[in-house]
């Protein structure tokens, strides 16, 4: 499956995910196929990551020196499975230009904070599988299937159910630290690792047996 990581620059906070989740998933061996890829909503091509990002990345022993921006096209909608912004606000701006992205468009701390209270009772061992039930059931709305008209609301209307009321929850968000603070920065980097450890981690993807999970 190809999992596209999106924000503004894609030169900080995408870049930052992309990279621990290549860490990541390197560690497991082939356990879990997903192809990872990040852009940025207005990302300027060939643009490298700023010095302090690096620096930071450094810290966690990751190299983004050689990462470089590009723009998010067409081809990666129709071609990622799962995308994950960074803030709401840059969700809500890619379905104002790709309405038809509903079901697969949300933000990183969303989708691990709802699917946390799904993973583990998911009975798909697959990793990849478990992915596509955690997106389905996250877009899930209840009652909605029950109203008898999903498929006749327009892909607008859809969006709007299901992003509207999350606009301004910063709990759905990792804010822009470019410009920041070297701690603002350091601290964003932590919080992007952690979401993305959640994500790929045994709640989620159950690439452990259940019996060797604790907590």
């Amino acid at each position: 499956m190809r999992l596209l990581f999106v924000c503004t620059g894609n030169i900080c906070r995408s870049a930052m995910a992309e990279a621990f989740a290549e860490d990541l998933l390197g560690s497991r061996n082939g356990e879990c196929e997903v192809l990872i890829s990040s852009a940025g909503l207005e990302a300027e091509e060939g643009q490298p990551p700023p010095t302090e990002v690096v620096e930071v990345m450094h810290e966690f022993g990751l190299d983004v020196a050689g990462h470089r921006a590009r723009p998010l096209l067409e081809s990666d909608i129709e071609d990622s499975d799962l995308i994950l912004a960074m803030a709401m606000h840059n969700s809500s701006r890619l379905l104002t230009r790709h309405q038809e992205a509903v079901e697969k468009v949300f933000t990183l701390k969303e989708f691990v904070l709802q699917g946390e209270a799904k993973g583990r009772a998911i009975p798909e061992r697959e990793p990849e599988k478990r992915l596509l039930e955690l997106r389905r059931w996250i877009r899930h709305i209840e009652g909605f299937d029950a109203l008898g008209v999903k498929g006749e609301l327009n892909a607008q209307l859809q969006s709007f159910f299901l992003h509207y009321f999350h606009l301004y929850d910063h709990s759905f968000t990792i804010d822009d630290p470019l410009g920041q603070s070297r701690e603002f920065l350091r601290n964003t980097a932590l919080e992007i690792r952690d979401a993305v450890r959640k994500l790929l981690g045994p709640d989620l993807l159950a690439l452990i047996p259940g019996e060797a999970r604790t907590g």
